[in-house]
């Protein structure tokens, strides 16, 4: 068929219903009818335009179209803008950015690219090395912006849902990466006001009754805030590694894909958190500190770096 012809037939395309999305590679999915045959067209957005004229528009964005914003806490900034006006002359948001401002070496050594490293902390890895990395990401103000949400400064008007107890409650809010209109990328978070806990490694089964409680209300509440959704709808999951040290949980709808952030050696569903501490021998005190845990890491993180790269250069000598 020549190219003419094939452009012919994609104009002839009567649109009928979208068959699937996909927030995450921003593709679509469309079934429609040519001459009254059903056709179907997959429809993905391409790649951003990598060259200096397109690179423009971020050395200075004064130059982006009809910025909004869209949040502040701290030094993170998110804001709505786009590129480009329609046909129209009317311009719509088409971009999503974040701005971190100042941003460390740890910000810029998260966001490169970087090979990544599979890796497995033992109790006694925790104990000797990764237990003092931990404490030392919660101090210095590190994790201010998320006080900054429990004392309601920054962000209150997003909050969803609210656990007010200082010892088993919890604040539910959208996160900011999240649309809040695409119920297929559905991402909320729900933060504790426990300041005790920093990751998974500080759970206790004393703590199981607290946690399938908090999952019951996260659930309900993210059910009641967003009609339509369902309680069978969504993956709740934690992160070890996570990216910052106080508990908090994922609540996520199960047709978003979520890349790393979903993935083995990353994601732990809260319900294998709570029924490996069921099943843990011990006490009520016993808990996840005498476990090991398997994840991957790049080799620009602190914890490789710093850690698992000696461990491993130490084992091959």
């Amino acid at each position: 068929m020549a190219q003419t012809d094939s452009v012919q037939l994609a104009r002839q395309f009567e649109f009928v219903k979208i068959l699937n999305e996909n927030p995450l590679n921003k593709s679509l999915n469309l079934l429609g009818k040519i001459d009254g045959q059903d056709a179907i067209i997959i429809a993905e957005k391409s790649a951003f335009d990598a060259t200096p004229e397109a690179l423009a528009v971020f050395t200075a964005p004064t130059t982006l179209e009809k910025i909004k914003e869209n949040g502040q806490n701290d030094i993170y900034h998110w804001f709505l803008a786009n590129f480009h006006h329609e046909n129209n002359g009317e311009s719509r948001h088409d971009l999503k950015f974040t701005l971190i401002h100042p941003a460390t070496a740890k910000h810029i050594a998260k966001y490169s690219k970087q090979t990544l490293r599979m890796v497995t902390e033992t109790a006694e890895i925790y104990r000797d090395h990764v237990k003092s990395y931990i404490d030392a990401q919660r101090g210095d103000g590190r994790i201010n912006w998320v006080y900054n949400i429990l004392d309601k400064k920054k962000e209150a008007d997003r909050i969803i849902y609210e656990d007010e107890d200082k010892e088993t409650g919890f604040i539910l809010a959208p996160d900011l990466k999240w649309d809040r209109v695409t119920m297929g990328s559905l991402y909320c978070l729900a933060v504790v006001h426990r300041r005790d806990i920093a990751s998974i490694r500080d759970l206790r089964k004393k703590d199981v009754g607290w946690l399938k409680e908090m999952k019951k209300k996260m659930l309900a509440g993210t059910c009641a805030a967003y009609p339509g959704m369902e309680e069978d709808k969504l993956r709740i999951y934690i992160h070890y590694q996570p990216s910052y040290y106080h508990f908090h949980v994922h609540v996520v709808a199960l047709d978003f894909e979520g890349g790393l952030g979903q993935s083995a050696g990353k994601a732990i569903l809260l319900d294998d958190a709570i029924a490996r501490l069921e099943e843990m021998a011990g006490d009520e005190n016993a808990g996840f500190e005498k476990s090991s845990f398997t994840y991957f890491l790049g080799e620009e993180s602190e914890l490789w770096q710093n850690v698992f790269a000696k461990i491993k250069a130490g084992n091959n000598e």
